[in-house]
C-alpha cells in the first residue's frame, strides 16, 4: 500500500471506528499483505489480503474496509496474472464503494477531502486493473468518474463569498486539487494512447500540462517534462513531428536544468526523442540521445 493511501485509510477507518467496535485484525492482515508484496511474496499477501476480505464480510454492507479489502485483493491477483478473478473483485470493490458513500454523508470539508481522496484511489486502482486486462470500455468509464470528481474538487467560486467558499479555496491550495486534475487527465489520455485513440489523447494531456504549468510555472517541476514527452509521443504517432521535437526538446531542456537526470522516466523520453531524430534522418543527434539513455540505464540496474 502506497503511504498516501495508507494514510487516507487509516484516516478513514478512525471515522468509523468507535461506532463499528471492530478489533484491529483487519488491518493486521491489511498490513501483512502490503508486506508481503513489498518482499516480492505475492502469494502470501493474497492469503492476508483474503483473510481481511472474509472480516470486511462481516462488517456493516456500507462499511468502507469491504472496498479496500476487495481493491487490494484484485491488485495482487493481478500482478499473479489472475485477471479474470482481479476484474470481478475490481467490480465488487466499485459496488462496495458506491454502498460506502452512500451510507454516510461528510460531517465537515475535512471529512470530505478525505473520502474524496480514498473514492479516487478506488476507483484509479479499478480502472488500472481494467486497463491492464484490456477491458478498456470499463476503464475508460472509471477514469471519467474520476475526472468528474477531479474538476469538482477543483472548481473555483468566482468570487468567494462566504466562509465555506474560503475555506473551499483553502483546501484546494493546500492539497494541489488542480495537480490532481492533471492527473486525472492524463491517466484518461493514457488509456486512449492504448487504444490509438491519438486525436482524444491529444487535447487531454494538453489540458494537463496547462494546469501544471499555471501551478508551478512553465520550467518546473519535472513532472511537466514528463507531461510535455507524453504529449510529444502522440504528436509523432500522428506523424506530427515538428511539434513533436519541439516539446522533447523542452522535456530535456527541463529534465537538465532540475538535475533530474537518474530517473526512468528521462531515460524513456531521451529514448523516444531518439527514435523521432532517427525517424526524421538526423542519425547522429539519435545517436547521442540514445547513448545518454543508455547510461541511465544502466546507472539504474
Amino acid at each position: 500500500m502506497n503511504d498516501r493511501f495508507s494514510v487516507l485509510l487509516t484516516m478513514l477507518l478512525c471515522l468509523h471506528s468507535a461506532v463499528l467496535g471492530q478489533s484491529n485484525s483487519w488491518e493486521e492482515y491489511i498490513k501483512a499483505g502490503d508486506s508481503a508484496l513489498a518482499q516480492a511474496r505475492p502469494a502470501n499477501a493474497e492469503s492476508a489480503y483474503r483473510e481481511a476480505l472474509k472480516l470486511s464480510e462481516k462488517f456493516k454492507e456500507k462499511d468502507p474496509r469491504r472496498a479496500v479489502s476487495l481493491v487490494k485483493l484484485a491488485e495482487c491477483l493481478n500482478s499473479q496474472s489472475k485477471g479474470e478473478e482481479a476484474e470481478t473483485l475490481a467490480q465488487r470493490s466499485l459496488s462496495a464503494l458506491d454502498k460506502a458513500i452512500s451510507g454516510s454523508k461528510p460531517k465537515d470539508q475535512a471529512e470530505e477531502y478525505n473520502r474524496a481522496e480514498t473514492t479516487i484511489t478506488i476507483l484509479n486502482k479499478t480502472a488500472d486493473i481494467f486497463l491492464t486486462n484490456r477491458n478498456y470500455s470499463k476503464a475508460e468509464s472509471i477514469y471519467k468518474r474520476a475526472i468528474a470528481i477531479r474538476e469538482e474538487d477543483a472548481r473555483t467560486p468566482p468570487a468567494p463569498r462566504s466562509n465555506e467558499d474560503y475555506l473551499r479555496f483553502l483546501t484546494q491550495a493546500l492539497t494541489d486539487a488542480r495537480a490532481k486534475l492533471a492527473d486525472a487527465y492524463e491517466r484518461l489520455a493514457r488509456l486512449y494512447f492504448v487504444q490509438k485513440r491519438f486525436e482524444e489523447a491529444e487535447p487531454l494531456f494538453g489540458k494537463s500540462i496547462k494546469i501544471l504549468e499555471a501551478e508551478y510555472g512553465v520550467t518546473n517541476p519535472p513532472m511537466i517534462a514528463t507531461s510535455l514527452s507524453s504529449l510529444a509521443v502522440v504528436y509523432a504517432a500522428q506523424e506530427k513531428y515538428d511539434l513533436a521535437e519541439r516539446l522533447f526538446a523542452r522535456a530535456v531542456k527541463i529534465y537538465e536544468q532540475s538535475k533530474w537526470l537518474d530517473k526512468p522516466e528521462v531515460a524513456t523520453t531521451f529514448e523516444n526523442y531518439s527514435l523521432l531524430l532517427n525517424k526524421t534522418g538526423r542519425q547522429a543527434e539519435a545517436s547521442v540521445m540514445f547513448e545518454r539513455a543508455r547510461q541511465i540505464r544502466a546507472k539504474l540496474h
